[in-house]
């Protein structure tokens, strides 16, 4: 009787644990392997910043070669010195009914727009990115980003 009761306790604390884990939380490495973003939940917003750059310097050819990457392209002057490197690129999502995050906007810093965004899970390692010229999601872009679960491997 009580090998039965300590294994549904087991049970019981197992489908507790992966009930209350957030999926979207965590580190993820974008298709081309050249990024990783963070994405943290701040209140009921989740947002994403840039945690590591394959090429974290301007390479040999380019104009600013050897310097650190900075979000050159911004269409905002002022905004165009801010490193590359922790730059919020993702914002404004919230988990809709469905469990989706919606409502948001993702940055590329790489041509300096902003789109619509969503995302949403497809299983526990990978997520589905959505970047949209129009807010409905029709004419857009999905990334399959994968869980990147050991950071340490990346970061110098």
């Amino acid at each position: 009787m009580k090998k039965y009761l300590l294994i549904g306790f087991i049970f019981l604390i197992y489908i507790v644990n992966s009930y209350g884990k957030d999926l979207y939380l965590g580190y993820w490495l974008l298709p081309n392997e050249k990024v990783i973003i963070e994405i943290k939940k701040e209140n009921l917003e989740y947002i994403g910043y840039v945690r590591w750059l394959k090429d974290r310097v301007y390479p040999e050819k380019d104009k600013m070669a050897g310097q650190e990457q900075i979000d050159r392209k911004n269409p905002n002057k002022n905004l165009r010195n801010r490193k590359i490197i922790g730059l919020r690129v993702v914002g404004g999502l919230y988990k809709g009914s469905d469990n989706k995050l919606i409502g948001g906007w993702i940055y590329d810093s790489w041509n300096g727009k902003m789109y619509y965004g969503t995302a949403s899970i497809l299983d526990e390692d990978t997520l589905n990115l959505k970047g949209s010229f129009d807010k409905w999601g029709i004419l857009g872009y999905t990334m399959k980003i994968k869980r990147c679960k050991n950071i340490n491997e990346y970061i110098e």
